[in-house]
């Protein structure tokens, strides 16, 4: 039998949730206003680069625009200032009817943080807010940053005020500072500012989406990443059925598709599922909203499918073709 190193099946497995998630629907999403993309008609936001060099330091940093994306790349040195940064030119721009930013990232496993600047100063000097998101090796993601965790600072050092005005955005930046030496890589293809979604429920796919549902302790536990690996070499049939995955980590970022989810909201799930946090636990519910499987051991898909296949719902869809 052939092993699939785990790192290399976690890849996989990633690019196979991307096409999926964005061949179907995505409940609850929440309204956003596209502040940037890097496609040709996107907002030229006048992008330049900061290094620490502008006080002695030795990193070094520089982006491209390619393809539709940006991508932000050097490496960092902690032997002087440690950072490298790009920034837009000033803007003017009211964000206050949004809860935060979106960025649509693929980073390197490293930690970035995302700047914003206002009208406020500190002693005269411009202050900035900063909040940090960490980023999967190789992987798209969705990071959502509300408003409520920047952080107001002056040349790195956090201050008790003054808090974010969203009403009078005159900028925004793409850095590194992590306290670690060495290269980083990461590419951005937009940003948006975005109204927080209602709480997260199964009862948005009803009637819209079957859904499957897996429970584990963590993304590396060995029934969960047998399910996954299944789920992989099947993606045209899992979309085929008008399907979504849901997974819940107890340790671990858990997701509805694209989405993540918080801890209550997975543990809400969970709940009402009845699905122990510590094992792992497979459900199918169908678009009617009642389960139609349970299992506490992975499951062939050629199986769920088959089962899919004798609901009356889904022989009508087949009819309707």
């Amino acid at each position: 039998m052939n092993v699939i190193p785990f790192r290399a099946l976690t890849g996989l497995l990633l690019m196979t949730f991307s096409a999926l998630t964005h061949a179907s629907s995505d409940p609850g999403r929440g309204s956003q206003l596209l502040l940037t993309d890097f496609t040709a008609d996107g907002t030229d936001l006048g992008w330049y680069v900061l290094n620490d060099n502008v006080m002695g330091g030795r990193s070094q940093g520089d982006f491209e625009q390619a393809d539709d994306e940006l991508s932000f790349s050097g490496a960092t040195n902690t032997n002087g200032g440690g950072f490298s940064s790009i920034r837009t030119q000033a803007m003017q721009v009211d964000l206050s009817k949004h809860d935060g930013v979106r960025l649509r990232v693929m980073g390197d496993g490293r930690r970035y943080t995302w700047r914003l600047t206002t009208e406020a100063r500190w002693r005269g000097r411009q202050v900035s807010y900063w909040a940090d998101f960490a980023t999967r090796d190789g992987a798209w993601r969705t990071v959502d940053i509300p408003f409520d965790r920047f952080v107001p600072k002056f040349r790195g050092y956090e201050l008790d005020g003054p808090a974010l005005d969203t009403t009078r955005i005159t900028g925004m930046g793409l850095m590194i500072y992590d306290g670690q030496d060495g290269p980083f890589a990461l590419r951005l293809a937009s940003v948006h500012a975005y109204s927080a979604p209602p709480p997260f429920a199964l009862a948005d796919y009803r009637w819209k989406r079957r859904v499957l549902v897996l429970s584990a302790p963590s993304l590396d536990d060995p029934h969960l990443v047998r399910q996954l690996a299944m789920l992989a070499q099947t993606p045209e049939d899992f979309a085929d059925r008008d399907m979504s995955l849901v997974k819940l980590l107890t340790d671990g970022e858990s997701a509805a598709e694209d989405r993540e989810l918080t801890p209550d909201e997975a543990a809400a799930v969970r709940d009402t599922l009845g699905m122990r946090r510590d094992t792992f636990a497979l459900r199918l519910i169908g678009k009617d909203g009642t389960v139609k499987l349970s299992a506490d051991s992975p499951t062939p898909m050629a199986e769920i499918y088959a089962l899919i296949d004798t609901m009356p719902m889904r022989r009508q869809e087949v009819r309707d073709r």
